[in-house]
């Protein structure tokens, strides 16, 4: 990846904060981005991700007059994404600025103190909205029955979302070459990690890719899905493809509904889950690099959170006492 990166200058991800520092500042930003070992380990966004953030907290010292890193101290640091006693980044953003401490203090020594004094920041999980087994035989309906308008490109896309759980991202970049049909196998790179993933080409998706391929598509191009205007799939077209499937299939169409592609994650997830699937072989389905992030799914597994639910039968309630008190 590093051979797509600009190594003089950071490229457009970081040009707000990296634009307006001094050039010793500067200099840091652009010897992270020299670092061709990280590079080649991640995809772009997530190698400039770190960055980003670096430059916002090198600005920041450099508001606070700071302009020599020997200067700095502890309370800086903290100060920086907590103030007034109320984080201003998430737990991530926190994450994203200690790999930039990590990496340029192999050069810049004084971000080693840096690294240890990051404040701690809770991981803020907001409540997730899962697909129902109603919603579920809903969109399954949607795409394979004959009955519905959807198209095959629009009904191949919801059944890789359900089945395979792969990002919008991934699906949109799928190629021809990424389907293994003499192995039954779906090959591809994720965008977001840089980590080849593979996955069974179970029966249905390979139907459903089949149908598409066979009484649809029409393009030399070798990117898998296109649009009928002809242009190839981008990770916008892969959720709009998501929106027909709910419509036409009577679905979360009330205002604040989640619709997105990352549900389906989700439901993929929380059903290995409700199947007893181990975690670790969860996470490489899912292709996370880190096994501790299907922990985020938990949260959804209804079915397990109840076994862990609390009998209150020893502390009955006086109900005329608290009607009482009403």
């Amino acid at each position: 990846m590093a051979n797509e990166i600009n190594l003089i200058t950071p490229p457009g991800a970081i040009r707000g904060a990296y634009s307006k520092l001094n050039p010793q500042f500067k200099e840091i930003v652009d010897y992270y981005c020299s670092l061709d070992k990280i590079a080649s380990s991640l995809s772009v966004p997530s190698f400039l991700q770190p960055a980003a953030r670096g430059a916002q907290f090198l600005y920041y010292l450099q508001g606070k007059n700071l302009y020599s890193l020997d200067q700095v101290t502890e309370n800086d640091v903290v100060r920086f994404f907590i103030r007034d006693g109320k984080p201003v980044y998430t737990a991530s953003s926190r994450n994203r600025v200690a790999k930039f401490f990590h990496a340029v203090s192999s050069n810049y020594p004084e971000f080693i103190n840096f690294r240890a004094w990051l404040p701690y920041i809770r991981v803020a999980r907001k409540n997730i909205q899962y697909l129902t087994d109603e919603e579920v035989s809903a969109v399954k309906k949607a795409c394979l029955s004959e009955e519905t308008d959807l198209s095959y490109c629009t009904r191949a896309v919801g059944i890789l979302l359900l089945y395979t759980g792969l990002r919008a991202c991934d699906i949109a970049a799928l190629s021809l070459e990424n389907i293994l049909w003499d192995v039954e196998l779906i090959r591809i790179t994720q965008h977001k990690t840089a980590v080849p993933l593979t996955l069974p080409l179970s029966t249905m998706v390979g139907n459903a890719l089949f149908d598409y391929l066979t009484k649809e598509r029409s393009s030399d191009s070798s990117c898998l899905f296109i649009t009928r205007r002809g242009r190839e799939f981008q990770s916008s077209d892969v959720i709009c493809c998501v929106k027909k499937i709910f419509k036409s299939a009577n679905i979360r169409q009330n205002k604040g509904d989640r619709q997105g592609t990352h549900i389906f994650r989700h439901h993929l997830a929380t059903s290995l889950l409700k199947n007893e699937v181990a975690q670790p072989v969860i996470s490489q389905i899912l292709g996370h690099t880190d096994p501790v992030s299907v922990q985020a799914y938990l949260s959804a597994d209804i079915d397990h959170l109840r076994e862990c639910s609390l009998s209150i039968e020893e502390y009955p309630v006086d109900w005329e006492e608290v009607l009482a008190n009403v």
